[in-house]
């Protein structure tokens, strides 16, 4: 008896935490510090997704602080560039929108598409977390209608339906011994 194509609508977590395009990085900071999530979706107006902000575009896009390049002189540190300077790159840095950093390119899966197909995506393309997005309905056939964000897939979220794809297997194993 075959098993059960698993489907994206089948493990996706539903209720995501999402940001407007307007919310300072210094707010996005306090949020990836406060909630268990390493990326963040940027939706507009009917949940529109426009981007996502992981936590490495925060690490490693322009966000980044120029910190200051020193050299030790008889024990002493004497910077480069002062700390004033950097005192205020830092609070530009900060005042920096999600719609300023986010990736607007973002790869996404439909709750239609199947385990294999998502998990090969996040593979390739070195993917930790995957918006899952449905497609409104548009009156008019020629306008290409945005899509609506509708959950999300992590690799948590994969490695849980592997757990439980295994030990429901598992357990038809056992049923079975017992006949």
């Amino acid at each position: 008896m075959p098993s059960k194509t698993l489907k994206v609508k089948d493990f996706m977590t539903k209720y995501v935490f999402t940001v407007s395009p307007d919310v300072t990085v210094h707010r996005l900071v306090g949020l990836f510090i406060t909630h268990p999530v390493s990326a963040i979706p940027v939706v507009g107006d009917d949940n529109e997704l426009l981007g996502i902000v992981s936590e490495g575009d925060l690490l490693y896009k322009k966000v980044t602080p120029k910190i200051p390049q020193y050299v030790d002189v008889l024990g002493g540190n004497l910077y480069y560039c002062g700390f004033g300077r950097y005192e205020r790159s830092f609070r530009k840095l900060l005042a920096t929108t999600a719609a300023e950093i986010m990736t607007k390119d973002v790869r996404c899966v439909t709750p239609e598409t199947d385990m294999e197909t998502l998990t090969n995506l996040m593979v390739d393309e070195h993917l930790k977390t995957v918006p899952v997005v449905e497609k409104k309905k548009s009156g008019n056939p020629d306008i290409d209608a945005p899509a609506r964000l509708v959950g999300i897939i992590t690799r948590h979220d994969i490695l849980g339906a592997i757990a439980a794809t295994e030990a429901e297997e598992l357990l038809k194993n056992r049923e079975q011994e017992k006949e």
